[in-house]
């Protein structure tokens, strides 16, 4: 039983490694401390059809933040394509509302749905505050694979 809790907790770590090399496109009134995103053990982050991928983002707000919604694109040569999100208020996925100063950790996963092409993309990931301003923003390199 203990080997089999070992070997799950090294699977864990090889598939879920903080992500350092992501882009801050654009954040406004947070600051993102440090970034998860399972699986992605290494760029470009492989997401595979029928499989969940799962965000986790520990922040820190510059401005109070009351509500906050979810907000994924891929983009495709330049061009932003929304990807469906089943609960786009962030506020469920994190404790709101968020006083300036203080640290919050979001948690979110999206489903790679078996209709998506196999492609590679950029995913830009964003939290918008009560005003529709950027909170947080960070783009990865991805491709969506079988």
């Amino acid at each position: 039983m203990i080997r089999i809790f070992v070997l799950s907790v090294a699977v864990y770590v090889a598939i879920a490694a903080e992500v350092k090399d992501f882009k801050d496109c654009g954040s406004v009134s947070g600051k993102i401390d440090t970034l998860d995103i399972r699986p992605c053990p290494s760029f470009p982050c492989q997401f595979p059809k029928g499989k969940n991928v799962t965000v986790s983002i520990t922040m820190t707000a510059n401005a109070k933040l009351t509500e906050a919604k979810t907000v994924v694109h891929g983009i495709i040569d330049g061009i932003n394509t929304p990807f469906p999100i089943n609960q786009p208020d962030a506020c469920q996925d994190m404790t709101c509302p968020v006083d300036s100063g203080s640290e919050v950790t979001y948690t979110n996963s999206i489903f790679v749905r078996e209709v998506f092409p196999k492609i590679r993309l950029v995913v830009k990931w964003e939290i918008q505050d009560q005003s529709g301003q950027d909170f947080i923003c960070f783009e990865v390199p991805a491709e969506i694979t079988d």
